[in-house]
């Protein structure tokens, strides 16, 4: 038997620290979606100065604000006014069950595609899975523009979707794509310690949505958040008293853990059904608790997107580099629709269902536990996804890419940050 390495004693000590800090919480309540109303057109995000002015209708006279009195904010929809409260909303029904079905088995093949390119050094670790603490048991696997993923995509951003026009109004069009991966829990996984994703500034940089591929039970590990504790204040007194502890560039802090803090906090917990998703300002306090379960793998598919106007912080990008800085919000849903649009045109010449055509999926009977010779064969769409994704699997692949995350908990024996999801 080997001995114990100092990644081992150091995922020991996380673990008590998670542990520690869950038996601290209040019993947690399950997170409550909310019906969306007041939707808002705007692609300006939560910042004044990408805020659209509002319009004066005919007829009217433009209202001249008190001095004294500050600006006017403009309105919110119901889900964007409790994200900017709480820092947390969930939306139900965001993928249909075809899609979740599809998109689950999918990560299911991708994940042992990406196993065996690694395991024989087709290209390295860090072009397929980010960094974790507590990695044993748990993997945060980089997905492709294809296939089920653009489906998924479709539904999540298109025209219509609850979760594009939530993204619009509080990130922008020019919203970066900063994220695309599925993050995977087993049995056996570790509680992980709380954390914020990003350091407190006054315009939140990023916010990430967490699709549940399957049912989630308390027992499988549902991530636990802390609402309202993307604040100044709540980041002060996690960290002690110092705020600069969340700002810590070097990965490397020590922060007390604050009994009183956390037992005043009301905890939610993401116990979502398969195809519901949970959208997160990453500066709440959150963190994955533990796979109690006997033989249940909870998936999350996500993606997170960064508010350009916001000040600039070092956050991890789980994401492939090829992917990288190179998509927003608004091109995403842009060619979505040119896609969509496209299909229906070739649906309207031929007179056929070309579905399977445009987004073909792996199929879902594919044996679970014997990984596949080579990557399923699927043909992407055309366009900027396509282009894309053959780029990504051409590219000689960056093997020195940055992970660090600003106010990572622990540095990584490896020599760099650890990300923490």
């Amino acid at each position: 038997m080997q001995p114990p390495s100092l990644r081992d004693d150091a995922d020991i000590a996380i673990a008590k620290r998670g542990a520690m800090e869950r038996s601290l919480l209040q019993d947690g309540t399950s997170l409550i979606a909310l019906k969306q109303k007041h939707a808002v057109s705007t692609s300006g995000g939560f910042s004044a100065k990408n805020a659209k002015k509002p319009t004066v209708a005919a007829g009217k006279k433009k209202k001249v604000a008190s001095k004294g009195k500050g600006k006017v904010k403009r309105r919110l929809s119901t889900l964007a006014a409790e994200l900017e409260r709480s820092g947390v909303v969930r939306i139900d029904g965001a993928l249909s069950e075809d899609t979740t079905t599809a998109l689950r088995d999918f990560c299911d093949a991708e994940r042992r595609v990406a196993e065996a390119d690694v395991a024989s050094r087709k290209c390295d670790s860090s072009a397929r899975f980010a960094d974790l603490v507590l990695l044993e048991n748990r993997c945060d696997l980089l997905m492709p523009l294809r296939g089920p993923c653009i489906d998924a995509l479709h539904e999540l951003l298109g025209a219509g979707s609850v979760l594009g026009g939530l993204l619009t109004e509080v990130v922008g069009d020019g919203g970066m794509l900063q994220e695309i991966a599925c993050l995977i829990s087993s049995p056996g996984s570790k509680q992980q310690p709380l954390h914020p994703d990003t350091p407190w500034t006054e315009t939140p940089p990023l916010y990430a949505a967490f699709i549940a591929l399957q049912d989630v039970a308390l027992e499988m590990g549902p991530t636990l958040y802390l609402p309202g504790t993307h604040t100044k204040e709540a980041h002060t007194a996690f960290y002690g008293g110092d705020l600069q502890g969340g700002r810590d560039t070097s990965g490397l802090r020590s922060p007390p853990i604050c009994t009183e803090f956390l037992k005043s906090r009301k905890v939610v917990v993401g116990m979502l059904k398969a195809g519901d998703l949970a959208l997160y300002n990453q500066q709440v306090l959150h963190c994955g608790s533990a796979n109690e379960s006997e033989d249940q793998v909870r998936r999350q598919f996500y993606v997170s997107f960064r508010n350009e106007a916001a000040a600039k912080v070092k956050a991890r990008a789980s994401i492939r580099p090829a992917f990288k800085d190179q998509l927003t919000l608004g091109q995403i849903r842009e060619e979505l629709a040119r896609l969509n649009l496209e299909a229906r045109l070739n649906l309207e010449e031929h007179g056929a269902d070309l579905t399977d055509e445009v987004h073909a999926a792996q199929p879902p009977d594919e044996p679970p536990d014997e990984p596949p010779d080579k990557p399923p064969e699927i043909e992407p769409p055309g366009g900027l996804f396509a282009t894309l994704d053959r780029l990504d699997a051409k590219e000689d692949l960056d093997t020195t890419a940055d992970r660090h995350q600003a106010g990572s908990l622990y540095i990584s024996l490896e020599g760099g940050p650890v990300d923490l999801v």
